[in-house]
């Protein structure tokens, strides 16, 4: 037998660990995410546990991929426009946001109404893909941005195709960071009566005037992972309005995930 053809193949079959280096990069990013004026090297390195030397040395390599920018004024690290690039990338192969694109588009016009498809990750929703009207005065979303997965019309519809106790709802309302709290019996009320009706809403209780509807978009298990809203100015719409917007997402997020699916 040979035995170091033997260990040869024992090490590259044996299960590694995480690369350190990388794990790092990935910690600062996120980091960085969190730090909308950015920060210095050594606050990045004292906020997530990595040494000011190595800390360092990955900011640099960071910088120069355009993963992430430095201020030479300020001496601060910023997340990089070279991450939008790797976004858009991964975005336009998601076959979800690919599908939904005409009825997004359509929604969104007819109601002037910003329309996000939003999927879900973790403890979080991140926005795939946005539709906008022609109207003047718009809603701000950007694609990439990221909600608590229970907040807002988005988070009642994720938590009605759950089917949840009562008290498991209860805990995620005591969750959320309000605006406008809607009351715990209240939004139990809203949850249960999202699962009868295949949407949800939220009349300003997370965003000061913005009126929002949410239908979760069904996977083969009856689960949801993706999410559609159609988001309006608080006021515009009447409540039977804001109903037949709730009741066409339901149909568009219905055939979005009839056709994922096949």
């Amino acid at each position: 037998m040979n035995v170091s053809r033997f260990l040869v193949d024992v090490q590259t079959t044996l299960p590694r660990g995480p690369v350190n280096s990388v794990v790092q990069a990935v910690t600062i990013l996120r980091h960085l995410g969190t730090r909308a004026d950015g920060a210095g090297v050594t606050a990045i390195a004292r906020a997530t546990g990595i040494s000011p030397s190595s800390c360092y040395n990955v900011l640099r390599t960071l910088v120069s991929e355009d993963l992430a920018s430095f201020d030479p004024a300020t001496k601060r690290y910023a997340l990089g426009l070279g991450l939008v690039d790797l976004a858009r990338s991964m975005l336009a192969h998601d076959a979800a946001a690919r599908v939904a694109e005409k009825p997004m588009a359509a929604l969104a016009e007819r109601h002037e109404a910003a329309v996000g498809l939003w999927r879900l990750s973790g403890d979080r929703l991140v926005l795939v893909a946005l539709a906008e009207s022609e109207a003047a005065t718009r809603i701000h979303m950007a694609v990439g941005q990221r909600q608590p997965a229970t907040a807002g019309a988005s988070g009642r519809a994720v938590l009605a195709a759950s089917r949840l106790s009562d008290e498991a709802l209860l805990a995620a309302y005591a969750s959320v960071r309000w605006s406008r709290p809607p009351g715990a019996e209240t939004f139990l009320s809203q949850v249960r009566e999202a699962e009868a009706r295949g949407w949800a809403d939220d009349i300003g209780n997370v965003h000061h005037g913005i009126e929002t509807v949410a239908a979760g978009v069904p996977d083969r298990d009856g689960g949801v992972r993706l999410v559609l809203s159609a988001s309006v100015f608080g006021g515009r719409e009447t409540a039977e309005g804001m109903r037949r917007i709730g009741a066409e997402l339901y149909e568009a997020a219905q055939a979005i995930g009839r056709t994922v699916d096949r």
